[in-house]
């Protein structure tokens, strides 16, 4: 017996192993839960990155085509200013060209009508002009050119067919001849008259034409302006969106980098622990063996000694 006792108070390296194995299974178990925690923070963090990747890529979604579009109605807006700048242009510089032409017209037009003046002398022609615009012709003598060319006819008639003295028929041919100025008076003045209003209606209709382009292009020229300034406002709303999303992705990809490494650490120790348990298994099993062997020698023993077995025996030898 004291040899036994002896031998059990001796350090077994079975004993030692499975206390080394034991404080290994704690460490790894307290690792293991620490790398649990880790992930599941790492998880979130993943999540909680992810979901705001997801915002920014919506918020992009919907802003890039509404400032690609505001670009082209802007540029289109831009488009139409230059070409009405153009018709504009070619509009003014009619103008300018037609300039000349419309104070000839007048001048001409003012000569007609102080030559017409001049010659209604015996008559007291009145004819009303104006230096803005085209005139208001009032017949001279209050005749039309066809009234005059009629009175000329009559009075050459009557020369022909009428028995006068020499002296009436001379008289009459002053008159005819005085009647032949009028005429010829009245039809230069109808002439510079059509001539001034048909160039003057030409001017005023492209003066007309210009400000109408004018008009139109500051509409569009306003209107590129607007769409110019709304996209502006958008810019930097989409720059800081997109510096935003870089900066998560490089968060997101150190989140993803170190929950695959603490990942790849809980598997290890999982493994470890397993390989552990294992090796503590095996440890038990031999030491409940050993027991086993040493009871069976022990009364074996205490047979061969002659002693009797106590009921405490032949329990021992019944569980064997």
């Amino acid at each position: 017996m004291s040899d036994s006792g002896s031998s059990e108070n001796k350090e077994n390296p079975e004993i030692v192993s499975a206390k080394e194995l034991s404080a290994v299974l704690s460490k790894d178990s307290r690792a293991v839960r620490e790398l649990q925690s880790k992930l599941s923070n790492l998880g979130s963090s993943r999540s909680t990155v992810g979901r705001q990747l997801r915002d920014i890529g919506s918020e992009l979604r919907v802003l890039v085509p509404k400032i690609s579009g505001l670009k082209s109605a802007r540029d289109k807006e831009t488009a139409a200013v230059k070409e009405l700048k153009v018709k504009r242009e070619e509009a003014n510089n009619e103008v300018r060209a037609l300039s000349p032409e419309v104070k000839k017209a007048l001048d001409a037009k003012e000569a007609a009508v102080s030559s017409l003046s001049k010659s209604k002398g015996k008559s007291g022609t009145q004819v009303e002009a104006s230096s803005t615009g085209p005139r208001r012709q009032r017949s001279p003598w209050g005749k039309s050119a066809s009234q005059l060319y009629s009175e000329m006819e009559a009075l050459e008639m009557k020369i022909i067919t009428e028995a006068m003295p020499f002296s009436r028929e001379q008289d009459i041919m002053k008159v005819i001849k005085e009647k032949r100025k009028q005429l010829e008076a009245v039809k230069a003045f109808s002439d510079a008259m059509k001539s001034h209003r048909e160039l003057f209606s030409k001017f005023s209709e492209l003066r007309r034409q210009s400000y109408a382009f004018h008009a139109e292009l500051q509409k569009h020229a306003a209107d590129s302006q607007r769409f110019h300034e709304e996209m502006l406002k958008l810019i930097p709303r989409i720059k800081e969106l997109r510096q935003r999303r870089k900066s998560l992705v490089g968060q997101f990809g150190s989140v993803k980098h170190e929950y695959a490494a603490a990942d790849a650490s809980l598997q290890e120790k999982l493994h470890e622990i397993s390989d552990v348990k294992g090796k503590l298994d095996t440890i038990a099993e031999a030491r409940k063996k050993a027991e086993v062997e040493q009871k069976e020698l022990f009364l074996t023993e205490k047979l061969k000694s002659g002693k009797k077995l106590t009921a405490m025996d032949l329990m021992m030898l019944q569980d064997k």
